[in-house]
């Protein structure tokens, strides 16, 4: 995780500490992908979460039944 990071608000101590968890597995999951060097390798749920049906399709687009 970045050493300068610093979150502010109204956050207790546990927010804090479950920010700073999810901001470090982020950062070890961008770590891992580039490690990877490949493009066939499946991407984590929550990233795959808000993706269309069929990659191709536009979103705002009304699909027939």
């Amino acid at each position: 995780m970045h050493e300068g990071m610093e979150i502010r608000g109204g956050a207790s101590e546990f927010e804090a500490a479950v920010i700073a968890v999810v901001l470090d597995r982020i950062a070890q999951e961008e770590q891992a992908a580039i490690k990877r060097h490949t493009h066939d390798a499946p991407l984590p749920a929550w990233m795959r979460a808000d993706e269309p049906e069929q990659p191709n399709f536009p979103l705002g687009i009304i699909r027939p039944v």
